[in-house]
């Protein structure tokens, strides 16, 4: 009886906001040391030193791969929620299709074009 009341959407809510809360408070009291070294430790550089010249550029190479990837997991999770009948397959050709259509134009955007 007491989980039925514990597991009820609003207070498992608050409960979890609870929890955040003092993780939150916790997590800012250890690292109030922090708080008085001024801008150092909000710099991009590891320890709040200053990034060598010429190395502080990141590289976006597969960028493109990485958000295929993505495309294709959530059309997985997509596809196996649909139910296996007509309903499904009159929802399930047209959403395959969108996602092949996606990562064609995520393959050809990724690609060197000349004169680009």
């Amino acid at each position: 009886m007491v989980t039925d009341i514990l597991l009820a959407p609003p207070i498992a809510f608050g409960i979890f906001l609870l929890i955040s809360f003092t993780i939150d408070r916790v997590g800012d009291r250890i690292a109030s040391d922090r708080a008085d070294a001024g801008e150092a430790f909000r710099t991009a550089w590891a320890s709040g030193e200053e990034p060598p010249s010429g190395q502080g550029r990141p590289r976006y190479r597969l960028y493109h791969v990485g958000i295929g990837f993505t495309i294709i997991h959530v059309a997985v999770l997509l596809v196996a929620t649909i139910p296996i009948d007509a309903n499904g397959v009159l929802l399930g050709v047209p959403l395959l299709a969108v996602v092949g259509l996606a990562l064609f134009a995520i393959v050809e955007g990724g690609r060197p074009q000349p004169g680009r």
